[in-house]
């Protein structure tokens, strides 16, 4: 939806942005407008101005500044239009009309809210199995109300029949996953479980998290919402409407898995923090956290799953900008326990001493193998080559004093191993004509294509055959030599009297192997000298890059004796990468002419 200015402009005027602001901040009367402490960064003496005329604010510490729009989108983490939302909601403005989409998705959030009441309500109201768990984990009765926890009983139908006297439809619960159809009809989904209601980043209940209370009881530990217009697991994060602000404020967030962990270190001060909702997390989730910080902790068990986990953390997290770090909680199976057990300072140790992912990732992947022996030590170092490609150069610096020191590997060695591309052996180029497509996307068959398209240039022009052999050019894949070898069959038999067809040598072959012929070759296209110069610049780059990477492994060897005799070969080896380098730039400036 696309709102107009008048409305906007009608909504800022209506608002007094130091009604908002104040909600945050203490402010005090100065001169023709108000001062405060920055919510935005830590400061001790107020840098922070609203002003109320003009209708503004402005911090001369990190010069945040804005409008009241722009102070909700940035307090809240939140989009324009969410921001705008939000503040005609408080304030009872009447939004532009909208489809009934839109009228749905209000209906939902309330239908949810009911429930979540509803939750609450059975959880406070008497003594129940679900507030003596909650007892037992020793979560206070402020942190049940700040959360809104709730219980569900073992009635098939309390909520069912709750909701169906507040005039909700059987359809909008079925929708909304609270309820699941049976054969007499629609029954409670929720059964003895204590509720943790999961909000929107605006407060809003948009669905529901159930931890079984007996673990003998059928069904799973946890049970969550069904997926619906309003809730997308991948999308949100449990307890981010509570702490966004501590996490805005701290510049950091820390990561747990559980419902409970997020809640036990919040109740013990470690409030700049957020739980998955029982899933990997998601480029989404990733999208969403980052609006409020780029340093991130991931909290994970220090078991092989919670090594596995942490490493798929880091993958989601990469490219996103963010600064991330892992902790490993020891004195405990999860935050949970270890946080009630040594405390929040403690906890609090444990996330300054976190691993930087790098340092994390390469730790991991030392796991079963033996880095005194020399060839599992050159399979690790190899391993980690692609990931400290990514570095910055900095990083790379600091990671390369690293292994030499620790592993005795050459600097030299290293430095020059990480300037390989990171696709090394499979060189790409600029074609400049789109009917010349010799460079596959699927590294496995980038060989084998480029001996199809030769093959392809041979079956349309004889002569072809000829100059490959005269090139030098040979055919490695097994199927690359047989279709060449078919194709040189045909030649001589037929001479030049008749066209050999694609499907002359795939009624020779196979049907798994036709299948891969007819998938991967190429048609020629009308500059048939022009492509095959193409396919035999790639044939020779590859051999270069075959050469340089026997090379490049060679001085890694030697790099590790450390003998006069091998620093001599080291330096003959790098000289032969450099008249390498000189040769495959000849090769790609000889294409571009």
């Amino acid at each position: 939806m696309t709102l107009n200015n008048d409305f906007v402009d009608e909504l800022k005027m209506r608002i007094n942005i130091v009604d908002v602001i104040g909600r945050d901040v203490d402010l005090k009367k100065a001169g023709s407008g108000y001062k405060g402490l920055c919510p935005f960064h830590n400061e001790k003496t107020p840098s922070f101005s609203v002003n109320e005329k003009d209708q503004y604010f402005h911090c001369f510490g990190c010069h945040a500044k804005g409008d009241v729009i722009t102070y909700v989108m940035k307090k809240q983490g939140l989009t324009f239009m969410e921001a705008v939302e939000k503040l005609a909601d408080e304030y009872g403005i009447k939004m532009p009309e909208r489809t009934g989409r839109r009228e749905d998705f209000s209906r939902f959030y309330n239908i949810n809210k009911m429930a979540a009441r509803y939750f609450f309500h059975e959880l406070t109201a008497r003594p129940n199995m679900g507030l003596k768990y909650l007892r037992d984990r020793q979560v206070k009765d402020s942190t049940i109300a700040k959360f809104g926890l709730g219980y569900s009983s073992s009635s098939y139908e309390g909520l069912y029949e709750h909701l169906k006297s507040q005039g909700v439809s059987d359809e909008d619960m079925l929708r909304l996953g609270l309820v699941k159809q049976g054969k007499r009809g629609p029954y409670d989904k929720y059964r003895s479980r204590v509720m943790f209601p999961i909000f929107d980043t605006t407060g809003r209940v948009i669905g529901f998290g159930g931890r079984k209370i007996n673990n003998d009881d059928r069904g799973p530990k946890y049970l969550n919402s069904s997926e619906s217009e309003i809730f997308l697991k991948k999308n949100n994060l449990f307890g981010l409407n509570i702490t966004k602000s501590d996490i805005s404020r701290a510049d950091q967030v820390l990561i747990v898995e559980g419902y409970m962990d997020m809640i036990s270190l919040w109740q013990n001060g470690v409030t700049n923090v957020v739980a998955s909702l029982g899933t990997a997390l998601t480029e989404n989730q990733v999208r969403l956290v980052t609006r409020f910080t780029k340093n991130v902790i991931l909290s994970y068990d220090s078991d092989e799953a919670g090594i596995r986990a942490a490493l798929r953390g880091i993958e989601v997290f990469d490219g996103s900008g963010a600064n991330v770090r892992i902790l490993q909680v020891t004195g405990g199976k999860d935050p949970d326990e270890y946080v009630k057990k040594y405390g929040g300072k403690a906890f609090q140790k444990l996330v300054q001493d976190a691993l930087p992912a790098a340092e994390f990732r390469f730790k991991a992947m030392v796991r079963g193998r033996d880095l005194t022996d020399e060839r599992q030590l050159l399979s690790y170092i190899r391993d980690i080559i692609p990931f400290m490609r990514k570095m910055d150069p900095l990083e790379q610096e600091i990671y390369i004093k690293k292994l030499h020191r620790d592993y005795g590997i050459g600097e030299m060695a290293l430095q020059s191993q990480l300037r390989l591309p990171e696709d090394a052996g499979s060189p790409k180029y600029d074609r400049r004509r789109e009917h010349i497509n010799v460079i596959q996307k699927e590294p496995d068959d980038r060989k084998l294509r480029l001996e199809l398209s030769l093959a392809s240039l041979m079956m349309s022009n004889r002569r072809y055959i000829n100059r490959a052999r005269e090139d030098g050019i040979t055919f490695e894949t097994a199927l690359g030599s047989r279709v060449v070898a078919e194709t040189e069959k045909l030649a001589e038999t037929w001479g030049d009297g008749r066209v050999i067809t694609l499907d002359d040598i795939c009624s020779r072959l196979d049907p798994d192997e036709e299948s891969r012929v007819r998938k991967l070759i190429r048609p020629v296209g009308p500059e048939e000298e022009e492509y095959y110069l193409q396919c035999r610049a790639e044939y020779q780059l590859d051999k270069l890059d075959e050469k340089r990477a026997e090379y490049q492994h060679r001085i890694v060897d030697l790099e590790m004796g450390g003998s006069d005799e091998d620093k001599e070969e080291i330096e003959a080896l790098a000289r032969a990468v450099v008249e390498i380098d000189g040769e495959k730039n000849r090769i790609r400036g000889s294409l571009n002419a």
